[in-house]
């Protein structure tokens, strides 16, 4: 069967062959069948096949083998080839990668031009200077990056801004005696905040109390909802476990 390396092939019939299968691809009951009879058509008419449309597609006009196509995988089978710098353009704003691929990307990636491409507007959108927050994101690590969701492109601005949080708000530590009493805290924190808390334990393993990084402000207004809610918390608490130990001890009664 003629491909477009055959010479025959006019670019017109490659182009309305591409927007059938990203029709296709993106469509969903009746207007994907539709797009699909489309697009089955157009290969037929014109000999062309899927390998045609796509390189990373097979020699096949079985429409079938798009369900398992995904454009980011064959984008990174051209990291390190002649292709790689337009694929890298697109696969930094890719949402589908696994974290395997991620971690492959950030090999090709030099993330202080990301960074510096992509600051100006990060720092607008947040509210914060520009200038400081390319300095945190020159203290990032691959586990901060990938400690997101989402884009390459997108996991790098939340480690940013996260990374410039914790520069600027210092490490707080508040006590709590009970697994029940930090479930509450770090439920405020992480609320107040906007950032994630943890616990701290000493070497033993016993419990210490909960670490954030908060302004003064931040700080005094957890330290008040705790002062003010805390006995409402372990009531509540308590109140679930009992209400728990009732319902199982109803489920199993004969």
């Amino acid at each position: 069967m003629p491909s477009v390396t055959d010479g025959g092939t006019d670019g017109a019939a490659l182009e309305r062959g591409r927007k059938l299968m990203g029709l296709y691809r993106g469509g969903v009951g009746g207007e994907r069948a539709n797009a699909g009879r489309l697009l089955g058509a157009h290969l037929r008419t014109h000999d062309l096949t899927l390998f045609d449309l796509h390189p990373a597609l097979p020699v096949t006009q079985d429409l079938s083998a798009l369900d398992s196509f995904r454009e980011s995988a064959a984008l990174l089978s051209q990291l390190g080839t002649d292709g790689q710098d337009d694929a890298l353009t697109a696969l930094v704003d890719a949402d589908d990668l696994t974290d395997p691929e991620l971690r492959r990307l950030l090999g090709a990636v030099d993330l202080h031009k990301l960074v510096q491409a992509r600051v100006d507007g990060w720092a607008s959108l947040d509210g914060v200077d520009p200038q400081a927050l390319a300095q945190a994101a020159s203290s990032m690590t691959e586990a901060d990056v990938l400690a997101g969701s989402g884009s390459l492109a997108r996991r790098l601005r939340f480690a940013a801004a996260r990374q410039l949080y914790r520069q600027t708000h210092p490490l707080r530590l508040i006590r709590t005696g009970s697994a029940v009493q930090s479930a509450f805290v770090r439920a405020l924190l992480d609320t107040l905040s906007g950032h994630p808390s943890a616990e701290r334990r000493d070497d033993q393993g016993a419990l210490l109390g909960v670490e954030a990084h908060l302004s003064a402000p931040q700080l005094a207004r957890a330290r008040a909802l705790i002062a003010t809610f805390a006995a409402e918390a372990d009531r509540r608490a308590a109140q679930a476990a009992r209400d728990f130990g009732e319902e199982l001890a109803r489920r199993d009664a004969p």
